[in-house]
């Protein structure tokens, strides 16, 4: 068994997972009186971001061992990342008293209460976490993510300052290069020239092994550098941008055929459930869904909407998306299927309400399910967010995405993504799924003129308490908006003209992917993007 599992742990290192699946499956069936073999497969689901075949494998386990705590632990994280809290929490609480002393399930409790916006909650398993690996290493780069978490607290809290203090202690122990991304994401000044002078020598002085190496070691020394010159040397920062980019377009080598192809088969699948109609046609009436390309404003605007008593901020929740595309990935077109869909969704989002009656959804790409949450979710409310489309592809790349943008990294690829939302609204529009239940706000119109869109939201969404600008200001969101967005409101992400010279690139891409969209005659394809210049 060892050889096998070793070849699963290069075929994993390697991203190669559905490799890593097959021969995963033969070890099973090869020792189905071993549990650790399952604990594998359930791990590849995982990793594929296939949840529910990773828990059923789980519960499987725990059918045989019940007191097994990695399966324990494991459910709950797993539970958590569909948004079923009240189950996450059952199996961490298990894991804890199984093993008290193991840090794991402390960080998931922490990770489920950061989810139900409950940070001074968060802070003391976040904390006991953090004490727990310091008692089992002296390098904190193996718990760096829950280093990571207990920093996103801090900003949570608008404890800037103590979130400063605490990464300045880390990296007195080690250079770390994510860790002085978050400092100069914070404040640049408090970056020293010596911290700047290693990012750079690690930079011309370091040789690696492999391609991934570099690519692991480079990207957030340049992007540390990109944020840490943006202000005072833009074309410096800009360089670093490029060189940060470079690399992660090296190391993906993305073929952008699958998000076409997302598209395609999204429509495909909405022309199966399109004669549905719910039991309930008030479905859905306390949940409001914010979409949009990621990074035109749909944080701003979730800060708006729950900038009161009345709406919790689910900030980008991956229930509905993930029920949908489960439904069109198994291709189950019955009633009851689709009952499911939204029955599913409000339970997950239930969970996370306290003295709420409404919660707003923020995963931009749920705009790709615009017609499925008519049909499923047909009392929700719907408000799609544009945005220029030169100054929302500049600010995709200047944000380390990595793996969950991965189109991020190239204007090219931005531009052929750019078109494939463009298709996706522009169907979801031709059969009228655009109606009275769904609001399109522009970013710059929302920032220029925010008192009248934000009195303008409040009518659409039917909330009836006190807008509270302090609440908005405080406001905090787990994404790349995580510093912005306690801001005031202002117009610097405005008319960018950074990276000009990409410009062209980004076009061309644009109408080049446009033609391919034109030719299937989904839909007419308009004279601008939605009222603006490409």
């Amino acid at each position: 068994m060892n050889n096998v599992v070793k070849l699963l742990q290069q075929y994993i290192n390697e991203g190669q997972l559905e490799k890593a699946l097959i021969e995963c499956k033969k070890l099973v069936q090869a020792n189905s009186s071993e549990i650790y073999p399952l604990k594998l497969l359930a791990q590849i689901y995982f990793l594929k971001e296939d949840y529910q075949p990773a828990i059923d494998t789980t519960l499987g386990i725990l059918e045989k061992k019940s007191d097994d705590f990695d399966s324990n632990n494991n459910l709950g994280s797993f539970y958590l990342k569909i948004e079923e809290l009240n189950q996450a929490l059952f199996y961490i609480d298990k894991a804890k008293q199984i093993n008290p002393e193991h840090p794991a399930p402390y960080q998931n409790h922490g990770e489920i209460l950061m989810k139900m916006r409950d940070f001074k909650g968060a802070v003391g398993h976040i904390d006991k976490c953090i004490s727990q690996h310091e008692t089992y290493s002296d390098d904190y780069i193996t718990y760096k993510s829950t280093l990571m978490l207990r920093i996103e607290i801090y900003i949570a809290l608008k404890e800037q300052s103590e979130a400063i203090k605490f990464i300045k202690k880390y990296l007195s122990i080690k250079f770390d290069a994510e860790l002085l991304l978050q400092l100069v994401q914070i404040d640049t000044k408090e970056a020293s020239d010596e911290m700047i002078n290693t990012c750079k020598n690690k930079i011309q002085n370091k040789t690696f092994q492999s391609k991934m190496e570099r690519y692991q070691e480079q990207v957030p020394l340049y992007f540390s550098l990109a944020v840490f010159y943006e202000k005072t040397d833009p074309s410096t920062s800009d360089e670093y941008y490029i060189k940060a980019n470079n690399e992660v377009t090296e190391i993906l080598r993305l073929t952008m055929i699958k998000f076409q192809r997302a598209v395609s088969k999204i429509i495909e699948n909405y022309e199966k459930v399109k004669n549905f109609k719910t039991k309930n046609i008030n479905k859905g009436e306390n949940n409001i869904f914010i979409l949009g390309m990621p990074r035109s404003g749909t944080t701003l605007t979730e800060s708006v909407i729950t900038a009161n008593t009345e709406v919790f901020g689910g900030g980008e929740l991956m229930s509905f998306y993930d029920l949908a595309y489960r439904l069109l990935l198994d291709e189950k077109y019955d009633e009851s299927s689709f009952e499911m869909v939204g029955d599913q969704y409000i339970k997950r989002t239930k969970q996370l309400l306290n003295n709420q009656k409404k919660i707003a959804d923020k995963l931009p790409n749920n705009y790709a399910f615009i017609g499925h949450i008519r049909k499923f979710l047909p009392g929700a409310k719907i408000v799609l967010v544009l945005r220029n489309p030169w100054d929302l592809a500049v600010s995709l790349y200047k944000q380390r995405y990595v793996t969950n943008i991965s189109y991020s990294s190239s204007f090219f690829n931005l531009g052929v993504q750019m078109a494939n939302f463009e298709a996706s609204i522009l169907y979801w529009k031709k059969i009228g799924m655009l109606d009275e239940n769904v609001i399109i706000i522009n970013y710059e119109e929302l920032v220029k003129n925010f008192d009248e869109y934000q009195k303008k939201l409040y009518s659409f969404c039917e909330i009836k308490s006190d807008y509270e600008p302090e609440k908005r200001e405080s406001f905090f969101a787990k994404t790349a908006s995580i510093n912005q967005v306690q801001n005031k409101i202002h117009t610097e992400s405005l008319e960018k003209d950074n990276f000009s010279n990409f410009k062209n690139e980004f076009r061309e891409a644009f109408y080049s992917q446009r033609e391919f969209w034109k030719s299937r005659n989904f839909f007419d394809i308009p004279a601008d993007f939605f009222g603006y210049k490409i």
